[in-house]
Formats: structure tokens, sequence, C-alpha cells
């Protein structure tokens, strides 16, 4: 029945597939309630024998198959619902309402159409009409059919569940994956050459004009080449940690870029603890010094913002460049970013880039409100 149930709740393929997987999921039903059909069939049998009852086996067969013929055609109707009234939070009681009036109507359906057939096929319990044999069948087996219903939707609810642990476990593994490409990338991008040949530079010219300084982006150097190559697996770090890689990276780059590239942080301390994606923000604030400040001749500024709305995090990288050009492709360093986002956060999550009024890109990551418990 579960596999039933996962066949009916498949999400929607290409139109050309459509017709054979309808095909199959009525072939798997049909077989499904034959089976069923003909195990209660061989106990009926079965306890007939033991009683010393005459109970042929094909007049067994045929009444109960004409019982499964119609839970078979009532089981898509019930996976339906089930699909679209789910046994789960927030709205668990109106589901069982909903399922628990779709059982009594499918279970009247069933065991009226039953007394249409009963004469035909030879069933106990048979009235000189249809309205009696109904009303006797009502009294003494609809409380056995009223369970049949609520079994298809616990297996289609337990297939559910399944099928979410199986596709956790493959979101899994591709964010495994994604977030080892996502650490290569920064690291490719803090040991380019050019990268490494200006910080190295700007160090050495220092030396000669301010020590202090000079010493104050070695250390960050080192402490953004060290980030870069920690081995750790998580795919969380607090926005704190987040912001303390930037911090090292930013310091590196405005040391480059003289006096041209400041930059603000505005994140109240409140929403330091909350948990982002490891390494998230950089390739933003990469974007923004690449493609904003770097292309024009005056002084450029990035902001990092944080904000909480509701059961959101709202994080933001503002600059104050020339803004994006018509007809953009969007860059690697964008599409891994939103592919990592949706990974972790399925539909949950939204990355947002596009010109701010005042001039310039404001990228903007909201996630899910989460905190380490």
């Amino acid at each position: 029945m579960a596999q039933l149930a996962g066949e009916q709740q498949e999400e929607a393929r290409p139109l050309a597939k459509t017709g054979a997987g309808s095909g199959r999921r009525g072939v798997a039903i049909l077989a499904a309630w034959t089976l069923v059909a003909m195990l209660f069939a061989g106990q009926a049998w079965f306890a007939a024998q033991v009683r010393g009852e005459p109970l042929a086996w094909a007049r067994a067969s045929v009444i109960w198959l004409v019982w499964a013929a119609v839970w078979a055609a009532l089981t898509p109707i019930a996976l339906r619902l089930e699909a679209r009234f789910p046994l789960q939070r927030p709205r668990v009681l109106a589901a069982l309402a909903v399922h628990g009036v779709a059982s009594a109507i499918c279970a009247l359906i069933n065991l009226a159409l039953f007394a249409l057939a009963a004469p035909v096929i030879g069933a106990t319990q048979v009235e000189p009409t249809w309205l009696g044999t109904f009303s006797r069948l009502l009294g003494t087996t609809l409380l056995l059919n009223l369970p049949v219903y609520w079994l298809i939707v616990a297996a289609a609810h337990v297939e559910r569940l399944v099928r979410t642990a199986r596709e956790r476990d493959r979101r899994q593994l591709r964010l495994e994956a994604q977030l080892a490409d996502a650490r290569l990338q920064a690291l490719r991008a803090q040991l380019q050459p050019h990268f490494l040949f200006n910080a190295l530079n700007t160090i050495s010219v220092l030396m000669h004009e301010n020590v202090d300084s000079a010493n104050r982006i070695l250390l960050q150097l080192s402490t953004l080449l060290r980030r870069s190559l920690d081995s750790t697996d998580a795919h969380e770090v607090t926005l704190g940690e987040e912001i303390g890689f930037l911090e090292s990276y930013l310091e590196i780059e405005q040391a480059r870029f003289g006096g041209r590239l400041s930059y603000r942080i505005l994140i109240p301390d409140q929403l330091l603890e909350a948990r982002v994606p490891n390494l998230i923000l950089q390739p933003l604030v990469e974007n923004a010094l690449r493609h904003g400040l770097a292309t024009r001749a005056g002084p450029g500024r990035v902001d990092i913002k944080a904000d909480r709305q509701g059961d959101a995090l709202l994080l933001s990288v503002v600059d104050d460049g020339r803004g994006l050009l018509p007809a953009r492709t969007e860059r690697v360093g964008l599409a891994n970013t939103r592919a990592r986002l949706r990974l972790l956060y399925a539909d949950r999550q939204r990355l947002d880039v596009r010109n701010s009024d005042d001039g310039g890109v404001i990228a903007q990551i909201e996630l899910p409100w989460r905190t380490a418990q």
C-alpha cells in the first residue's frame, strides 16, 4: 500500500510520461487489491471448511473481488485527499476532520455498491430489496470498512515520511559536495596570484611607511587564509563568525584600495548568534568590490547589514558602484550562492540582486531565523 501511495504522490512529470505513469499506477492499484481479495477469500474459504460449511472457492473469490474492486476505485481518491490534506502540522486537526468525513463516505459507497452486486454474486446477508441489503450491511460491516480508508491514508503518510527522509539524505549529499566546492572557490579566490601579489605588495609598501599597519594587514591575511583552509564540515556558522571572516577580507582590500574603499558593518549584537551558511557573504562582497568599486576612479563604499523580520533573517550587501549592466549574465559566484541556499533551505530562502534607487547594487539574502540550540 505504501508503494501505491508513493506512486500517487510523485511530482508532476513531463506530459509525455503522464499517460504511462497513470497506467502503471492503475495496474499497481488493481494488483494490490486483487492480492488483498485473494487473501481474504482464502481466509473465508478456510474458515468455512473448518466449520464444515459449504463455500466454493470461486464464490468466495468473486465476493471479495467485488468488495476489493470498489476499494480499488476509491483508492486514488483517498490518496489525492491525503496529498491535499496531509497529516502534519500545523493543520493536523483539520486534516483529521476531512479524512474522518471521507472515510465514512467511502465506506458507505463501498457498502452501497456491494449491496447492489450482492444478489448477483451470491453473497450472504442478502435481503429482498437493495435498501434492505444495504441497511443490513450498514449495521454489520460499516465499522469493518471504516479502517480500510485509514489504512490507505496511513500508508500514504508513511510513504511521504520515507520519501522525505530519502530526499533529505540526497540533499545532504549534494550539499556536502556544494559546500566543498564553495570552500575551494573561496580558497582559490584568496590564492589567486594577483590577489596575493597585491596583498603582499601592499604589505611591502607599508613596511617602509607604517610598520604597525603592515603587521596588521599581514595578520589579517594570515587569518583569512587560515579560515579558508579550515577543514570544518559545518554547513552553518554564526553570523558573528561570518562577519569576522569578512572583516579580515575587507581590511586587506581596504589597504589595497587605499582611501578609495570604506565599509560599514551594520549588524545589531543580538543577531550575531544567528546561524548562516558558511562563507555565504564573501562572494557577495567580492562581487561588489570587483564589479562596483574596481571599475570606478573615485571612492566607494560597501555596507553589510542584517535585520530580523519575524522568522526570517535578512542579510544585505550594498555598494554605491555603477549598478547592474543591462542583459547581464549571472556570474558563477552568485549562481553557486543561489544553489547552496536552495540546497540548505529549499523554498524557505531568497537571493535577490538588484539596482538600488540611490545607485549601486543591493544583494539581499533571506534565510529562516535560526540560532544554535
